[in-house]
């Protein structure tokens, strides 16, 4: 990413704005019709009491890019990157301390993340907040615990640190203008049955048993990453994973198939992602760092053809998830997707 300080009052205006928000440092590269601007911003703490002004419409961060909105939609692809800096050194099975180490991309994901924000904005007139991970996986695994994301490297370990705090910005602005919200981590996988494989943090075996099973698992009411909106309504968690109004139905109904579902109701025993650590962290399962459970979501592991492969795609695929959200939306978790664009951060 380009790297150049962005001359103007507008820039540093902006720069001064963030460093006064928040106190730890971040690294920021700041993208918008002006130019570019390096500057240090910082990780938003509980005891932060305004909101930098990030501007919709504008791209800041260094490895980490965060592209704010104004819906109450966050979007990750901690997979998507393509960088590789020579300071960094690759992710090994040795420098990661003995732990199996992925380092194949999600191809196509980070450009998957922008039509899906293109889309929304389309139907909506609003952009979810976006969240893209710049470093290649042998770089950055920002989908790992912390020691096994970044292998021990300070510079890893920063951006490591920049994924988790953007995404923290999101969140608080959209519990700043929403009473809920929904997060999504968008993945690829190479399995050979083509299709989504939503994650809610249930195990495929779980996701294979009767409806009867599933609800009457109190474990899995709790570990969930829609904990909040399967105890909050009347409809039973199996309904919600693959009833006539889940995402993944609607999924099949827009003609991507998908399990679970009604037609694919679980995995069949066929290699099946369930969600990882950014889900378990910033949806609403036990295992959130938001007790308040007012963000819930999902991880989206997606096929390479028909999703990912070409820019008509990408674009299909992000027509459909916008049209899918606001379906699910309105049957089960009352949020509202369109309104004007500003400033995230800038009160009314």
């Amino acid at each position: 990413m380009a790297k150049s300080r962005l001359q103007g009052s507008e820039g540093e205006q902006m720069i001064d704005r963030v460093r006064r928000a928040w106190g730890v440092p971040i690294r920021m590269v700041v993208a918008g019709g002006a130019g570019f601007a390096l500057a240090w911003a910082a990780v938003p703490s509980a005891s932060a009491s305004e909101a930098a002004a990030f501007e919709v419409g504008k791209s800041y961060g260094h490895y980490i890019e965060y592209l704010p909105g104004n819906a109450p939609v966050i979007l990750v692809a901690p997979h998507g990157g393509t960088l590789l800096p020579e300071d960094i050194p690759d992710r090994t099975k040795e420098r990661c301390g003995g732990a199996r180490t992925v380092v194949g991309p999600d191809r196509n994901t980070a450009e998957l993340v922008q039509a899906m924000r293109q889309s929304f904005h389309d139907r909506f007139g609003t952009y979810p907040h976006v969240i893209i991970n710049r470093l290649a996986r042998q770089k950055l695994d920002a989908n790992r615990s912390a020691a096994e994301a970044a292998c021990g490297n300070a510079d890893a370990e920063q951006a490591y640190k920049e994924w988790h705090a953007f995404i923290d910005i999101a969140k608080k602005e959209v519990l700043r203008t929403s009473e809920r919200g929904w997060f999504m981590d968008i993945h690829g996988h190479g399995h050979k049955v083509q299709r989504l494989e939503l994650g809610y943090l249930l195990t495929g075996g779980l996701l294979d048993r009767s409806d009867e099973a599933i609800d009457g698992d109190a474990g899995a009411l709790e570990r969930t990453s829609i904990r909040s909106l399967a105890k909050g309504g009347e409809t039973p968690l199996s309904a919600l994973l693959r009833g006539p109004t889940s995402l993944g139905t609607l999924f099949a109904d827009a003609g991507f198939p998908a399990v679970p579902s009604v037609s694919d109701p679980g995995p069949g025993g066929q290699p099946y992602f369930n969600g990882g650590p950014n889900t378990r962290r910033h949806a609403c399962g036990s295992g959130s760092d938001s007790p308040e459970g007012r963000i819930c979501g999902l991880q989206i592991e997606a096929p390479f053809r028909g999703v990912r492969d070409t820019a008509e795609s990408r674009k299909r695929f992000g027509d459909a998830t916008a049209k899918v959200l606001e379906q699910f939306f309105a049957a089960h978790w009352d949020v509202g997707l369109a309104g004007k664009a500003k400033a995230v951060g800038a009160h009314d």
